[in-house]
């Protein structure tokens, strides 16, 4: 029997040691694998622009001076009452800490700045469509505004990933500017004084910011073959037609879905709504394709829209891997998206159509951020799920 040990002993010992070799260079072709792979995307990747200020500072302030024009704006804009459409005062919405009613806490009136919010658990991305032309159309449109304005909300247990719609005429105020529509930050100040403007309005911070032109969403939709969204009803835009129901748009009749509010009743309403249905066909395509499981299908997207989109210099391929890795691991896949909550329409005091924020329903949205309550907000004040 003591024989027979000492014999099977080292064959065993051999297989062992065998196996851990077949493991271990089926690991290494694995990571060689892999490593190809994030090489590729890393390569892609660096064809995207970095901005040279995407954050403020600490105290909230940006580096770029407003002039003394928009100074002298603040001032007359300080205590203008706003009215609707009929002229009657928005009176209705006056609450605790905002006493003219126009949505904008007092403590932030007139271009007042505060300090960046602290830091949380918590993932913050502010996303921007932004409406500056890049090749031939530069030349007839200059400037930019941010024409989309989303932020991304990914609790630290990954339990969902919340997208809020800003609408772009919505009354806030811009540090060290006054009061203006909320996408003029970034026509004013750059992106650094968009980042700001959006901190001070929800009270959270952005960790990343993420900008794409019109050509890089055309890029995008083009790249996916074209994307189907539930058209609410007929209506045209320029030279494109749109039927109710599933239509399947190309990149340029997707841009102009999603840009499109003077065909509707409710305008810039009814163009949130618009892009809504755009995101939830583009999460539908992907998930239905596996974009995200397939290495191939993920390349081909990045590599599409790289070119067109500017990113902080935080926001690498393996920081977004390390973003979305709490959703993935959770196995959830939902999005849920909002927008932000408003009181109406009104006019300004030089006479722009804007949208009046609710001011109650905006604290309760910012408290619920930054608290990780999404589901308490929700609950109350509704939101979309796809």
């Amino acid at each position: 029997m003591s024989d027979q040990a000492v014999e099977t002993q080292p064959k065993k010992k051999k297989r062992r040691k065998a196996l851990w070799i077949v493991l271990l260079s089926i690991l290494l072709i694995l990571l060689l694998a892999l490593g190809s792979y994030v090489f590729m995307l890393w390569k892609a990747w660096n064809q995207t622009s970095t901005f040279e200020e995407a954050l403020p500072q600490e105290d909230g302030t940006v580096s770029i001076p407003h002039s003394e024009e928009l100074q002298e704006l603040v001032e007359e804009a300080k205590e203008t009452p706003i009215v609707n459409e009929s002229g009657i005062s928005l009176a209705d919405n006056v609450s605790e800490g905002d006493n003219n009613g126009d949505g904008i806490l007092d403590v932030y009136e007139g271009g007042a700045t505060s300090s960046r919010p602290e830091e949380s658990a918590s993932t913050d991305i502010l996303l921007l469509g932004s409406d500056q032309r890049s090749g031939a159309e530069a030349q007839y449109v200059t400037g930019a505004r941010a024409d989309t304005i989303m932020v991304l909300h990914i609790p630290e247990d990954g339990s969902a990933a919340y997208l809020v719609s800003i609408m772009r005429d919505t009354w806030v105020n811009i540090p060290g500017y006054g009061s203006h529509k909320v996408n003029a930050g970034l026509n004013y100040g750059g992106i650094a004084l968009q980042v700001a403007t959006i901190e001070q309005l929800l009270g959270v911070r952005m960790d990343h910011v993420a900008e794409i032109d019109f050509q890089g969403f055309k890029a995008l939709v083009d790249t996916l073959g074209g994307v189907t969204v539930q058209v609410p009803f007929n209506f045209s835009s320029g030279r494109y037609t749109y039927a109710a129901g599933a239509q399947t748009l190309d990149g340029g009749a997707a841009l102009q879905f999603v840009r499109e509010r003077y065909s509707f009743s409710d305008g810039d309403y009814q163009r949130v709504r618009n892009q809504r249905a755009f995101l939830r066909g583009v999460y539908n395509q992907m998930k239905a394709e596996g974009a995200l499981a397939s290495p191939a299908t993920l390349l081909r997207v990045v590599e599409s829209i790289s070119p067109y989109m500017t990113v902080d210099a935080g926001l690498s391929p393996s920081q977004i891997v390390s973003i979305a890795q709490p959703v993935l691991a959770n196995g959830n896949t939902q999005l849920v998206s909002l927008t932000l909550p408003n009181a109406g329409t009104g006019w300004s005091w030089d006479g722009q159509s804007i949208v009046v924020l609710d001011a109650a329903a905006t604290s309760a949205l910012a408290h619920a951020l930054q608290t990780n309550t999404m589901n308490n907000y929700i609950a109350t004040y509704g939101a979309d799920r796809f």
